[in-house]
């Protein structure tokens, strides 16, 4: 959520356009899946304040969302950034020492040690489950009370969907 990484990933949008979309397709009542990556070029704390922002306000809480590490993939531009810079040796060093779980960083771009990295990801992945579990609390004893108080006879068990 941050116009100078959008760049840095060579996407055609800006911030505004993204909310711009997302607010239009809300408006026509359509949930929309956000998925936010962190840890490119010119990522910093901010610009994970900035995802972490944008999906409390703009998440729907129909599923939970995180925020998950940018990664090089072989044959992407990142990849050869990342071998120009030295950060990665090639193919068999990705595969089978730096890319060992899609949701750790596997070549961190930020200026963040890999530990402060994983520390803030951390955190901020922590604040949108408290908030994903917090709301999903609210609609069950919402559904509670229409069954039990409001005798909704048309209640057939209390499933999360």
């Amino acid at each position: 959520m941050d116009d100078i990484v959008l760049r840095n990933m060579n996407k055609a949008l800006n911030v505004k356009q993204i909310i711009d979309g997302i607010e239009n397709t809300l408006s026509f009542g359509i949930s929309r899946g956000l998925n936010i990556i962190w840890g490119n070029i010119g990522d910093n704390l901010d610009t994970l304040r900035k995802g972490v922002e944008f999906l409390l306000k703009y998440d729907d809480h129909a599923q939970l969302r995180t925020i998950g590490p940018v990664t090089p993939y072989p044959g992407s531009p990142l990849y050869y950034y990342a071998i120009e810079k030295g950060l990665l040796k090639g193919v068999e060093d990705f595969y089978e020492n730096k890319h060992v779980n899609s949701d750790l960083v596997s070549v961190n771009f930020t200026d963040l040690s890999d530990e402060e990295f994983h520390k803030a990801l951390c955190e901020a992945n922590k604040i949108l489950i408290k908030e994903y579990w917090r709301r999903q609390t609210e609609k069950m004893m919402a559904t509670s009370d229409e069954l039990y108080i409001k005798k909704d006879v048309t209640f057939r068990g209390f499933r999360q969907i």
